[in-house]
């Protein structure tokens, strides 16, 4: 049986993927599954495990997310311990705030034993208060697995079932574009600073309007045309490149409360 590669899309940047590939095996061009993972996942063992489920692992500094197993799924992985301590600190929330903004589908993955977190958590209340709180108020999914080995069992398992869908370049985020990058990676980086728009939904705002002062410049009913836009957050588009500016207002740091378990802006 013949094996080889074939290239799916290429993005050149410094600093960036220069391109991914999609492997086929020569009598049918089945494609194997593709995750990305970010740089400082590497130690970690997971990466290693998804190569050995015969998953096409991609390195790249990922700005969101640790691991990125379809074009609008993002995965973020923790430790019990982290887990736990980034919930009291607030760190997670500002994370998962980050994920749902950019990315369709956003996973926490806590890796270790579960029963540590009743020895770790200081409040049993607020702890679930927490675990609530990312569900229904942040719309993210909380998985749990024993080892890196079942880490990539879940995250191979979730990119192949991802994989049925129709296909589409993976939306990743890295840090800000270095002024030599290329051009489009500069709009598009430029029109994901909208609330509510992600690198995806920049490149279709970008396609509709053809440049960012057209994005900027589009109606409401314009912009709420595009596909992934509507009303709501084409008002919120709007809203933000029209409002006076009100002076530098010191961004506001999401915590958990212990008493009763819920988020506080503080």
């Amino acid at each position: 049986m013949k094996r080889g590669w074939k290239k799916r899309w290429r993005t050149r940047s410094k600093g960036s993927i220069n391109c991914l590939w999609e492997s086929w095996d020569g009598d049918g061009l089945a494609p194997r599954v593709r995750i990305v993972c970010d740089e400082r996942e590497r130690a970690s063992g997971v990466p290693q495990e998804l190569q050995n489920l015969g998953v096409s692992v991609e390195f790249g500094q990922l700005k969101l997310g640790d691991y990125l197993v379809s074009p609008d799924t993002a995965v973020e992985r923790k430790s019990v311990r982290d887990f736990v301590s980034s919930l009291y600190d607030g760190r997670l929330f500002h994370q998962v705030n980050d994920l749902v903004r950019v990315y369709h589908n956003a996973f926490v993955l806590v890796e270790g034993d579960p029963a540590e977190i009743s020895m770790i958590s200081r409040n049993p209340k607020s702890y679930y208060g927490a675990m609530a709180a990312l569900t229904l108020t942040f719309n993210v999914k909380t998985l749990f697995t024993p080892s890196p080995a079942d880490t990539a069992l879940a995250l191979e398992a979730m990119a192949r079932r991802l994989a049925k869908g129709p296909g589409e370049k993976p939306t990743i985020v890295y840090d800000r574009p270095s002024k030599s990058s290329e051009l489009h990676l500069q709009q598009v980086y430029l029109v994901s600073a909208l609330p509510g728009v992600g690198p995806s939904l920049a490149r279709r705002l970008l396609e509709r309007f053809k440049t960012p002062r057209g994005v900027f410049t589009a109606t409401v009913p314009q912009l709420a045309m595009v596909p992934g836009v509507g009303r709501a957050r084409a008002e919120r588009i709007s809203r933000s490149l029209t409002a006076p500016f009100k002076g530098v207002v010191e961004e506001s740091s999401p915590r958990l409360d212990e008493a009763d378990g819920t988020v506080e802006e503080r």
